[in-house]
C-alpha cells in the first residue's frame, strides 16, 4: 500500500515525479489523497495513468480538484463538480469516497480503506478571533485569503461549512456501518 498527495501536476517537476511513479509489484495499491490538479482533464489523465500502473487506486479529493477555474472547459461548481469527478473515477475504475470501502488484503490486512471527503468547517480561526466571520475579516484585511474563497464554490449549499456538515454526517453514517 502506497500513498501520495498534493501532486499538482501542472508543475513540470511534479508531473515528472508522477510520470516516474510505478508499482513495486502487481499487487500494489495507491491512495491518491487529494490535490491532483486544478483542471478536470489533468485529474482525469493523472488518475488514468496511475490506474494503469497500480492494482487498485483510491482517490479522495483535495480542495484543488473542486476549484472551478475560468478557463477549465468543465465549468461545474460545488457538489455537481464533485459528483462529476466521482463519475469520472468510476469510469476509470478508481475508488472514491462514494464507493464501497475497499478491503486491502495485504500482509497486515485485511484493512478497510475509507477515503474521506469532508471539506472544512472554519472551526480553526485566526489567533484571537472568536468566530468564522471575524477570522475571515482578519484574513481579508491582511490580504491573506485562501483561494478557496474565490474558486471552491459550495453550490448548492449556502457555504463550504454547510457542505462540510452534510459531508461529515454522511461520512459518520457510512463509517458506523463498517466493521
Amino acid at each position: 500500500m502506497l500513498a501520495v498527495s498534493d501532486l499538482h501536476v501542472r508543475y513540470a517537476e511534479n508531473r515528472a515525479i508522477v510520470d516516474g511513479l510505478r508499482a513495486g509489484s502487481e499487487h500494489d495499491w495507491l491512495i491518491v489523497a487529494g490535490d491532483v490538479a486544478e483542471y478536470f482533464a489533468d485529474v482525469r489523465a493523472t488518475l488514468a495513468l496511475l490506474r494503469d500502473r497500480f492494482a487498485t487506486v483510491i482517490w479522495a479529493p483535495g480542495n484543488h480538484e473542486l476549484w472551478t477555474l475560468r478557463d477549465d472547459p468543465v465549468q461545474l461548481r460545488g457538489e455537481a463538480r464533485y459528483r462529476e469527478l466521482v463519475a469520472m473515477c468510476r469510469e476509470l475504475g478508481v475508488f472514491t469516497p462514494e464507493d464501497a470501502y475497499p478491503v486491502w488484503p495485504g500482509p497486515d490486512g485485511p484493512v478497510t480503506v475509507a477515503p474521506l471527503f469532508t471539506l472544512y468547517d472554519y472551526s480553526f480561526h485566526a489567533p484571537g478571533a472568536t468566530d468564522k466571520e471575524e477570522s475571515l475579516r482578519r484574513a481579508y484585511d491582511a490580504g491573506v485569503v485562501c483561494t478557496d474563497e474565490m474558486l471552491l464554490h459550495p453550490d448548492p449549499y449556502p457555504g463550504r461549512d454547510a457542505w462540510c456538515a452534510v459531508r461529515v454526517a454522511y461520512t459518520e453514517r457510512r463509517l458506523a456501518a463498517v466493521d
